[in-house]
């Protein structure tokens, strides 16, 4: 069975990215599916001490939720990250997450990662609460090729825009739909 791990970088509880998650696990079949709620974990930031550098699979020497985090990352079929926009970008959260991800990386390998698994997908789904979400997408999009060292090779992004109110965005058709079709997706 194919395993899915949808990353909520959202420190608001009942929040936009909760309703997503919550959708997303609902509606992805064929898989089991791990919610991890950033706000409930410690991940510290990278220590940039390249321990990491000394094996050929992936790992932290950190003790916290992130080391804990990083083997089924490696062994998933599919990632997920929901952050809401601060300042024009994902949350600090979600970047920390993301940093800690230099664990993959290793410039003398194929993709630059040594990933244990390739042809994962990856999608990124942000909310805002200011301004049209397309002042927001590119964004979006550019962070899901960060996984691509984690070994994902097919990509998704959206952004729910106008969505300030915690859980707006299950009022939005739209959104509700993309929601739906990324289900899709990661559920094929």
């Amino acid at each position: 069975m194919k395993k899915i791990i949808i990353i909520n970088a959202s420190p608001r509880r009942g929040g936009n990215s909760d309703t997503i998650a919550d959708k997303l696990a609902a509606e992805i079949k064929n898989a089991e599916v791990e919610i991890f709620r950033l706000r409930e974990k410690k991940v510290n930031p990278c220590l940039a001490c390249n321990a990491c550098k000394s094996k050929d699979t992936p790992f932290c020497i950190q003790k916290d939720d992130m080391s804990a985090l990083i083997p089924s990352l490696d062994s998933c079929d599919g990632i997920v990250l929901l952050s809401p926009i601060y300042f024009g970008t994902i949350n600090g959260p979600a970047k920390t997450l993301i940093d800690r991800l230099y664990c993959f990386f290793n410039p003398t390998k194929p993709n630059a990662s040594i990933a244990s698994r390739r042809g994962k997908k990856c999608a990124v789904i942000c909310c805002c609460g200011a301004g049209p979400a397309d002042v927001y997408s590119k964004g979006a999009g550019d962070q899901t090729k960060s996984f691509a060292v984690a070994g994902a090779d097919e990509f998704k992004a959206y952004t729910c825009g106008g969505v300030n109110e915690p859980g707006s965005c299950k009022n939005n058709a739209k959104d509700m739909q993309a929601v739906s079709e990324i289900a899709a997706w990661l559920s094929k």
